[in-house]
């Protein structure tokens, strides 16, 4: 099952009206996903951005029989990234891998939202270069920062 966009937007919305007092949460911040898009026949893939964390999101026909905790290797053009699977009621079966955690150091949503367009960008491109297996999460930023990234 491939969820929509709003059904995924609805779900962590009801995780933050019950996380609305952590912490964690950045009150500047609200849950929106970015770049829902098919990427393959059966697999879906965007950023999801919550007021305490910003993931990739991907939902794959793949995953249904999977469990929860298990991992999973998403293959994109820039390199291969390890996405951990969750279950929700009404979602289904999803994976996720942390892009940013927590979401102190943004003072409003666009500012998330151009990161995460970035990432998008950046994962989705044809590399003209050789690609790298195993992008880290350091090395992902570090190319949206202009550097040389690290495998």
């Amino acid at each position: 099952m491939i969820s929509t966009a709003p059904a995924i937007e609805a779900y962590f919305q009801a995780v933050h009206q019950r996380m609305a007092d952590l912490p964690v949460v950045n009150p500047a911040l609200r849950v929106e996903l970015l770049g829902w898009q098919a990427i393959a026949e059966h697999d879906w893939l965007g950023v999801l951005i919550t007021p305490w964390c910003m993931n990739l999101f991907w939902q794959s026909a793949a995953h249904q029989h999977a469990l929860k905790g298990d991992t999973r290797l998403l293959s994109l053009p820039s390199g291969d990234y390890e996405c951990l699977l969750h279950q929700a009621e009404g979602l289904g079966t999803y994976a996720t891998a942390s892009l940013c955690s927590p979401m102190q150091d943004f003072n409003a949503q666009d500012e998330a939202q151009q990161l995460a367009e970035q990432i998008l960008d950046l994962l989705l491109a044809e590399l003209t270069r050789t690609p790298t297996a195993g992008v880290s999460r350091r090395g992902l930023f570090q190319r949206l920062l202009g550097q040389e990234a690290e495998v």
